[in-house]
């Protein structure tokens, strides 16, 4: 038994190598390189451009090469570095977007020299430095074998009710019991949000021996029997501020039950953060970089080691297990520099000089941009006191862009000086020390970038046929991946559809295993290449599809096995599987 594992472990490896060769384009001997359009998702790691992204490339490869069935993809932000930093690092005084917990190995050039040791949340958390967000932002310095689970797709339920008893047998009785890790296995399941993930997560909140918002018992003879497993709306100043915020939001959403909040607090992971923003990654879900939403919003935590640590304990959860298949997004900046960023310094103090200013002679507002004449982030009032961290001496676009920090807002960035103007920051005439030098959070300057090499040209997708992207079989309906509720409505004028649940629904995207009742009779749907039926065609049907092949997952069947046969035949095989991964990177697409 133990030798047929290690050659179903043997074969899957080798497959998932053979795959990642297959998969990179061979319509070109030219190595391709260049940008790709923000938002892209994009597997060719050979041809990425080490003069645009430095260091990405052998990072990755340095990995691959001690785990052959590591997959990784590239997706390019579209997003300039420097302005990605300035506009994660806000709040100063107020609620900083990044915190650390105080303790001796976070000290020094940890510490936000802005805010000093002011402490924030429930006492125990100070303000990150620059340092400290370029740090834990860089994707480069995690690329490593503990780190890159940060960026672990988090999509797909496949765990059992022992993988998750095994992965909690050391911690307390909050999670390590029956309701809770059935409700985990159930709630992976349900959702197709990785189980794993979810304990990590549970534990990132909570530790090891679980707290107040976890235990049931409610807060000062309040919110007796509620549960918040995920801390969803535990937000606040202060312990109690925090704790009657989460318990109040776990009474009103009903989660009277270890099931409930389990089951809840997944949903709202996965519908909020997973599929409304493809933040599926907890990097993502920490810095929100995914470009569904305003940079710097939506972020599940404050807490700036949160992806990092959760993802040691995916690994550690993986490796015990003996899973070691694994797909990973790795987030591209543009303008990075070309060094690393490196760990900060805890035994140098990290100070900053400032001088005081005020704005003045401003009739509405004043914008300030993530770097000098850039992205807008905050605006400022007349009257407004700021700190000036560094007066510009040299013109960018007309106007004088100083670096400040308001004392109001917390609202860090370049605001524009006229000199002789309407618009200007008048100096008080003093100066003063906070607890770095300017340098220390001056983004560093934009390099020239080389020209890029022309970009290898994708194919044009067609436009939507309903008569060709829509087959109506004798017992089967077969769409494209773009039909919707909409277009069966305008083929077929009077239908009928219902989701996988049996619900009816009126409107929306459709999935594989829903129905639909066109002249009295019912058609199941099959979605091509939607093989888990979430109505998305994402990196979990690739897995999916994968791990049917090799027999270490559940075999498809019916409906769900006919989205996956791309190709027109009975069966599926690895070339079906190349044939999704170039339609979810815009190389090819599928057609009927």
């Amino acid at each position: 038994m133990k030798y047929k594992k290690i050659v179903v472990i043997t074969v899957f490896v080798m497959l998932i190598s053979y795959l990642i060769m297959a998969f990179i384009p061979v319509s070109s001997n030219k190595v391709y390189a260049g940008q790709l359009p923000a938002g892209t998702l994009s597997r060719d790691i050979d041809g990425l451009d080490d003069n645009l992204y430095p260091g990405y490339k052998q990072l990755i490869k340095n990995v691959q090469a001690k785990h052959g069935n590591y997959t990784f993809l590239l997706y390019y932000t579209g997003m300039n570095w420097n302005e990605v930093l300035a506009t994660e690092y806000q709040g100063h005084g107020r609620s900083p977007l990044n915190l650390f917990q105080i303790g001796t190995n976070y000290n020094g050039m940890w510490i936000c020299p802005i805010c000093g040791n002011k402490a924030y949340d429930n006492g125990s958390w100070c303000c990150a430095s620059l340092d400290a967000l370029a740090y834990m932002m860089d994707p480069r310095a995690s690329i490593n074998e503990e780190d890159v689970f940060q960026f672990k797709d988090l999509e797909g339920g496949d765990v059992t009710y022992n993988d998750i008893a095994r992965v909690v047998s050391g911690y307390g009785a909050y999670l390590n019991n029956g309701e809770a890790i059935q409700a985990i296995v159930d709630a992976s399941n349900q959702y197709n949000i990785n189980g794993y993930f979810l304990v990590a997560k549970i534990i990132n909140e909570h530790g090891r021996n679980g707290s107040t918002l976890s235990n049931g018992n409610g807060y000062n003879g309040n919110y007796i029997g509620c549960y918040n497993y995920f801390n969803i709306g535990s937000t606040g100043n202060g312990s109690a501020n925090i704790i009657n915020n989460g318990l109040s939001y776990a009474q009103n959403h009903g989660w009277t039950s270890i099931r409930a909040s389990i089951l809840g607090g997944s949903a709202v992971v996965k519908e909020s953060y997973i599929t409304k923003y493809n933040q599926n990654t907890l990097y993502y879900q920490k810095f929100n970089v995914s470009g569904k939403s305003p940079l710097a919003s939506h972020q599940y935590q404050q807490n700036i080691m949160a992806a990092q640590s959760q993802g040691s304990s995916l690994k550690k959860y993986y490796s015990n297990l003996g899973v070691n298949n694994h797909v990973f997004i790795i987030p591209l900046y543009e303008n990075m520099p070309r060094e690393i960023s490196t760990r900060p310094n805890q035994g140098k103090a990290n100070t900053i000089s400032y001088e005081n200013g005020v704005i003045q002679n401003i009739s509405t507002s004043l914008k300030v941009r993530a770097s000098a004449n850039g992205t807008a982030i905050g605006a400022l009032n007349n009257g407004e006191n700021v700190k000036i961290l560094q007066r510009a001496n040299t013109q960018i676009g007309g106007y004088f862009w100083d670096l400040i920090v308001s004392e109001k807002s917390g609202t860090y960035g370049y605001a524009a000086r006229i000199i002789g103007g309407d618009t200007c920051i008048a100096s008080k005439g003093s100066t003063g020390t906070s607890g770095g030098s300017a340098s220390d959070v001056q983004p560093e300057p934009e390099k020239p970038k080389p020209e890029p090499e022309p970009e290898k040209p994708k194919p044009v997708k067609p436009d939507k046929n309903l008569e060709t992207d829509i087959k109506l079989e004798e017992d089967i309906i077969n769409i494209l991946p773009d039909i919707n509720y909409e277009d069966l409505k305008e083929k077929y004028k009077e239908v009928v559809v219902q989701n996988s649940k049996g619900e009816v629904i009126t409107s929306g995207e459709l999935g594989t295993g829903y129905k639909v009742t066109i002249e009295e009779k019912t058609y199941p749907i099959v979605k091509m290449g939607d093989v888990n039926g979430d109505t998305r065609i994402t990196v979990a049907d690739v897995r999916i599809m994968l791990n049917s092949i090799s027999k270490t997952g559940e075999e498809l069947k019916n409906e769900y096995k006919q989205a996956a046969c791309l190709k027109g035949n009975k069966t599926f095989n690895t070339g079906d599987v190349r044939y999704l991964l170039n339609h979810i990177s815009g190389y090819d697409f599928i057609s009927l």
